[in-house]
């Protein structure tokens, strides 16, 4: 038996040493952002003000009020990231693409989010615009035309919500106009438009 137990505690502490040795995903740099040549919004007058508490990949968060800790999942509203591994096969760009969301939005940034028509999506997830606030300068973006203009997201219209669907498809021509990120793997080639 005890020969057992430490033949599988040797399996266990060389998958952690596997584990420990691959390298991570690299964090965007961020210094001198530029927003992708994104034109800053006026905050709308129905935006409701909530905290970050968790980034799940390059198109869902977890939200809470600012003065609260009770969350719901939200997801991005008219875009779609590569899939992350979970219960989807992981796409080519998918943890860079949840990385960089994970860098604007850092656990406890306040941001401000818009309902379109529906609430809920299919999987109970709130449907919400978010906008977030460049701290520098005090402008406010429209956190999925960053998400797609950068190359983290593609525009994807889901019927009926479509109030900000003409900006996600200018972002979109902007990102095949200037392919990088997800636009530079070879599964994503074939959605550029030549």
């Amino acid at each position: 038996m005890r020969t057992f137990l430490a033949i599988v505690m040797a399996i266990y502490l060389s998958l952690g040493a596997l584990v420990s040795v691959a390298d991570p995903v690299p964090t965007p740099d961020l210094t001198d952002f530029d927003y992708f040549d994104t034109i800053p919004w006026e905050l709308p007058d129905d935006a409701v003000k909530m905290r970050v508490d968790k980034v799940h990949d390059g198109d869902s968060i977890n939200l809470t009020k600012p003065n609260d800790d009770w969350y719901e999942q939200y997801r991005l509203i008219g875009i779609q990231a590569p899939e992350v591994q979970g219960y989807k096969a992981e796409e080519c760009f998918g943890p860079e693409s949840a990385v960089f969301l994970k860098t604007l939005l850092p656990k406890g940034t306040i941001v401000w989010i818009q309902q379109d028509i529906s609430d809920k999506d299919p999987n109970g997830r709130f449907l919400r615009h978010v906008f977030i606030k460049d701290p520098e300068t005090g402008d406010y973006y429209l956190l999925s035309e960053l998400m797609v203009r950068g190359g983290y997201a593609r525009e994807r219209y889901y019927a009926p919500d479509d109030l900000y669907r003409d900006v996600l498809v200018e972002a979109q021509d902007y990102a095949w106009e200037n392919p990088t990120n997800m636009w530079t793997c070879k599964e994503w080639k074939s959605y550029i438009r030549d």
